[in-house]
């Protein structure tokens, strides 16, 4: 069997290292092929080490509590690079002044003391933030926009200062249009079974946690991508290749595929893997199977930039006691929010220098994928001078586009995915998976590319729960399963 897996992100990597897996166990014989369009590995997962600089131009951390992840880095030897934070504290902006953000709140546990803290949240949005507990839940178990589901268990003030800047932000996203049924079904989960999330959080235990949420590495999580490509001695890994389009042969579980490469050469494969972006995947599958497409066509994706400063440490007067700022988004600002990576995470920058990681909004600016660096960066340093006592121009800076990098799980997601997957049991051999459909984050990645193998690997495919709705059938997971 040949198994041609198409791009080499995280997804497609982890997919052909859980195929290798399966051939040193002897669970599978084949051929692996990995085709990657770009000249590097990793996708977005992108790190760059210079002059004593660990730069991310994509995630910079694992969710700790999801445990794919944590387990690849155990299996790949990465465990003595793993570090922590080394600050948990997160401000917002508030009338042009960075405000702390209660700790308890992060995890948008509605604590009553943390909630009484809040600094700039008016008295009237503490009171209706602290009835959560008695707001019914919703008996409408359709899909809801994000911003109307905080609204309605938190009230206006608090799901547009604390709430939206914490679960949209990470996104990129418009909370008045992103799901959340695709992105928090823990929320809906406690909602459910508790009739509250307050009450629902209440037997979890103490908040913070001792351990952190997020973990990253030591030389950055580009680490990982080196650790997992090298890992890889049995894939034959093909970079610089784009490919143009499939096509089909034979019918039923005996149906192969060839694989149309942009230089003319084309593959035959009896499994494909598409790990790449919806829109791409739609490219690829349009000749056979075009109303397929046309779904997968409908997934929007936002393009981020993020732009990293260095400075010196006598040129910034804050004292950047913390791991950054949010901004709601209701507050006119050039920015999403700022990472302050030399404080967050250790060994990022050399003595007497900080690194800062600025992350434009696109909301109103969709050209700035397109402008040049030099503008970028000035748009960056301008926002935050004021803001962190900057001085002078940094001695350092980094900008990553990532044009339509970004997708966004809108209401409708879920039953979108339920479609296109539908559509896919016409097509046994063929899977599609990546950040598009079940999760961007890395540990959702890693589970995905696992859950197409398994299903690449079993003996009758049709019928078969899909890897897009494995984790999504009739019998929901509790809230206790989800939380922990």
């Amino acid at each position: 069997m040949r198994v041609v897996i198409v791009g080499g992100g995280i997804t497609g990597l982890s997919a052909a290292y859980f195929l290798e897996r399966a051939m040193t166990e002897g669970r599978w014989r084949g051929e692996i092929v990995l085709i990657e369009r770009a000249t590097r590995l990793g996708g977005k997962i992108l790190t760059v080490r210079e002059d004593g600089f660990v730069v991310e131009g994509g995630p910079d951390s694992i969710l700790r509590v999801k445990p794919e992840g944590m387990a690849l880095l155990r299996e790949l030897g990465l465990e003595e690079e793993v570090i922590t934070p080394g600050s948990r504290t997160v401000y917002r902006l508030h009338r042009g002044q960075l405000v702390p953000i209660p700790e308890a709140l992060l995890a948008l546990r509605p604590d009553p003391r943390a909630i009484l803290r809040t600094r700039g949240l008016p008295w009237w949005g503490r009171i209706r933030a602290l009835l959560e507990p008695w707001i019914p839940p919703r008996r409408d178990e359709g899909d809801e926009p994000l911003a109307a589901f905080l609204r309605r268990r938190f009230g206006r003030a608090f799901a547009e200062d604390i709430a939206e800047p914490l679960t949209a932000g990470i996104h990129a996203g418009d909370p008045e249009r992103l799901s959340t049924q695709a992105l928090y079904p823990h929320l809906l989960a406690l909602e459910r079974q508790f009739g509250s999330i307050a009450r629902g959080l209440r037997g979890v235990g103490p908040f913070p946690p001792s351990d952190p949420l997020f973990v990253s590495l030591r030389s950055g999580m580009g680490a990982l991508v080196d650790r997992l490509v090298a890992s890889l001695q049995r894939t034959h890994i093909r970079m610089g290749r784009t490919v143009i389009g499939l096509a089909l042969s034979g019918e039923g579980n005996a149906r192969r595929y060839r694989v149309a490469l942009e230089d003319g050469e084309t593959l035959e494969a009896d499994r494909v893997v598409l790990t790449v972006p919806a829109m791409e995947a739609a490219r690829q599958i349009a000749a056979f199977a075009p109303a397929t497409a046309a779904r997968l066509r409908e997934i929007p994706f936002a393009s981020p930039v993020v732009v990293t400063l260095a400075f010196r440490r006598d040129q910034v007067a804050h004292p950047l006691q913390g791991s950054g700022f949010l901004v709601p988004r209701k507050v006119p600002f050039p920015l999403t929010g700022c990472t302050w990576i030399s404080s967050k995470w250790p060994g990022r920058a050399p003595e007497e220098f900080v690194l800062l990681r600025a992350f434009l909004r696109e909301e109103g600016n969709r050209e700035a994928i397109e402008e040049e660096d030099s503008v970028l960066i000035q748009r960056s340093m301008e926002a935050l001078r004021p803001l962190l006592g900057l001085h002078g121009d940094p001695v350092r800076a980094w900008v990553h586009r990532w044009p339509q990098g970004m997708p966004q799980y809108t209401v409708g997601h879920l039953e979108r995915l339920q479609a296109i997957e539908e559509a896919f049991r016409a097509f046994p051999g063929l899977l599609l998976t990546g950040a598009s459909y079940r999760g961007i984050g890395i540990p959702d990645l890693i589970r995905q590319a696992r859950e197409a193998v398994t299903r690449l690997l079993s003996a009758h495919e049709i019928g078969r729960p899909d890897p897009l709705t494995a984790t999504c059938g009739e019998d929901r997971p509790s809230a206790e399963e989800i939380i922990r």
